[in-house]
């Protein structure tokens, strides 16, 4: 039965540090990899403009004879987001596909990132979680909880946590 390991990233290299860590460690046919995005859900930015660029005729009064300003809706929003993110995340997950591991990528919208992750661990019966940190001093640490910190007082299952040399 393949390792699950759950890897809560972003798009940023800091957050993805990890992942040469855990190839070090885990043999790629016995793992399985679920990139794991979560972010705060859309509320819909209101209405998009048309383009002044467009080249098209204006009006009497300046407004373009094209398109007319439309509503943007938050699920419009987060189908964006997440075609994005997939094509942001390609190469890796193309990478670690042909190094040997199973991949997964799901991306998530809510408010509440640790109650997510704590979710999809028992969810998906998860046997690690593998993720940078900032690795705050403890005084800091005390009064300013990352997200890290948080993820390994919450859950029962091991966490491994890298700290990437700024």
């Amino acid at each position: 039965m393949a390792t699950k390991i759950l890897i809560p990233i972003n798009r940023s290299a800091y957050s993805q540090a990890v992942i040469p860590q855990v190839e070090k460690l885990f043999a790629p046919p016995d793992t399985a990899l679920q990139l794991f995005f979560v972010t705060r859900p859309s509320r819909g930015i209101g209405f998009a403009a048309p383009d002044p660029d467009s080249n098209y005729a204006m009006e009497a009064g300046g407004e373009p004879v094209g398109p007319k300003a439309h509503p943007i809706y938050a699920e419009q929003q987060e189908e964006s987001i997440q075609a994005h993110v997939e094509a942001d995340l390609l190469p890796l997950t193309n990478r670690l596909q042909a190094a040997g591991y199973h991949v997964s990528l799901q991306i998530c919208f809510n408010e509440h990132v640790i109650d997510e992750i704590d979710r999809v661990v028992r969810r998906d019966n998860v046997d690690l979680i593998a993720m940078s940190t900032r690795a705050r001093d403890r005084v800091r640490g005390f009064f300013f909880n990352d997200v890290a910190n948080l993820v390994l007082r919450r859950v029962s299952i091991p966490v491994l946590l890298f700290h990437p040399q700024e």
